[in-house]
């Protein structure tokens, strides 16, 4: 039986690349993603990925030949995908004008970090789907990289907040509809503390919670919060 595959979309030095590093010690062939990465991994990141696929999430019509490559290089579809995809244009007025920020930048930023993650869910869900006739009792795990933005107010980065009200929306909606059947759908990030937000994220503790989250047996709740070090965060913590 072949290892379990994963596909990480937004692969970089800091979150991609550490869920990346985690899956492979895991025993996972790792595909990534992103506009500069190399078709194979060179000496100093083989232990992070077996197959590279350039893929510029503006054009998300070339989501669907990503998945087709994994199948091939990799010969199925996979069970963990992650996207770790974000834009972000500053508004130029600030907090106190978010409406200057200009509307092609407003339409890309929404877009790269909210509704073009759709396309990539559409073909998870399709390869989940496979894989159940496959294996039935493996794990099918979608996981967003989240943040607050959802709920709470930065005017000066519209664009990035719509784009992950849209994306918390479409994992939602998923977990609902998904996860009675097997599939598991997650928008998951870091807080602080007291439930607010990081000014820097810790990738290792990403990378160690979306693998504790593709083990788990049953959707847990899709908005998954948790501290540096990985614990979860309920909002009766102090």
């Amino acid at each position: 039986m072949r290892p379990p595959i994963a596909f990480i979309v937004g692969y970089g030095p800091g979150i991609g690349a550490a869920v990346a590093r985690k899956l492979k010690q895991e025993g996972f062939f790792v595909a990534v993603a992103s506009r500069s990465v190399k078709p194979h991994a060179d000496v100093a990141n083989s232990n992070e990925y077996d197959v590279g696929i350039k893929l510029d999430m503006s054009k998300p019509d070339d989501v669907g030949s990503a998945f087709e490559t994994i199948e091939e290089e990799l010969g199925g579809p996979p069970s963990l995908v992650v996207y770790n995809v974000a834009a972000f244009t500053g508004a130029p007025g600030g907090r106190d004008d978010p409406l200057s920020l200009d509307f092609k930048a407003f339409q890309s930023d929404t877009a790269v970090t909210g509704s073009n993650a759709f396309q990539v869910a559409k073909y998870a869900n399709a390869g989940f789907d496979q894989l159940a006739e496959e294996l039935s009792d493996a794990p099918r795990t979608f996981i967003a990289v989240g943040n607050l933005l959802p709920w709470y107010n930065m005017p000066q980065a519209l664009g990035l907040s719509v784009g992950k009200r849209i994306l918390a929306n479409i994992v939602e909606a998923s977990a609902s509809a998904y996860g009675p059947v097997g599939k598991r759908f997650y928008y998951a990030y870091e807080v602080s503390n007291k439930g607010g937000p990081v000014r820097t994220p810790d990738p290792v503790t990403h990378a160690n919670v979306f693998y504790r989250l593709h083990k788990e047996k049953e959707q847990g709740r899709w908005d998954v919060r948790f501290v540096k070090g990985g614990k979860a965060w309920e909002s009766g913590d102090k």
